[in-house]
């Protein structure tokens, strides 16, 4: 019928599933640059052709895999901007530490891609709800404090990207002492 969208089966999702999940492996160990689609499509134990067929690149496979985090970053960012800016720092800082430890594999990825993330338009929502964040985490306009701010993000980013050093309560432990050390209190 014309106007209905086609319909989605259980197959075609687990295969999309599969394709996302694979995808997360490779670019958590190789890195996204260093993975191809045929590198995701061998490991999803589908052809290329399907990977395509599901995603319109390797740009939107990666969006793909990133669309959990990106969405509690959306969702934290939202509910910040509710709040007072003390209640939204606070409620920033504590989320942030949830987001970054549960969220380390997403980590590693991000971290991969930094450099061109701007670049790349399928995770530009991520890119300024991220921004977003570290407004509402520096606590003020004072531009040292949103320094602050980007500089405990990308430490602390890097530190929940060697996952098997330290337990999730050691990692959010941290976290939060050094969060609440670096940033200025509303």
């Amino acid at each position: 019928m014309p106007g209905t969208s086609p319909v989605t089966t259980p197959a075609r999702e687990r295969t999309r599933r599969e394709i996302v999940r694979q995808a997360m492996d490779l670019f958590q160990a190789r890195g996204y640059n260093a993975t191809s689609l045929q590198d995701i499509a061998t490991a999803a134990g589908c052809s290329k052709a399907t990977v395509l067929y599901h995603f319109s690149g390797k740009p939107a496979v990666l969006a793909a895999v990133l669309e959990p985090a990106a969405a509690d970053v959306a969702e934290l960012v939202k509910a910040a901007a509710e709040l007072s800016r003390a209640d939204a720092q606070e409620l920033a800082i504590q989320s942030f530490i949830d987001l970054a430890v549960e969220h380390r594999g997403v980590v590693d990825v991000l971290q991969d891609i930094l450099p061109v993330i701007e670049q790349m338009p399928e995770v530009g929502k991520l890119v300024t709800d991220g921004m977003q964040l570290t407004q509402y985490m520096a606590g003020s306009d004072d531009p040292l404090e949103h320094d602050l701010a980007k500089f405990a993000i990308n430490g602390l980013l890097g530190e929940c990207r060697h996952s098997g050093e330290r337990t999730d309560d050691e990692l959010r432990r941290l976290c939060d002492i050094a969060l609440r050390r670096l940033l200025r209190r509303g």
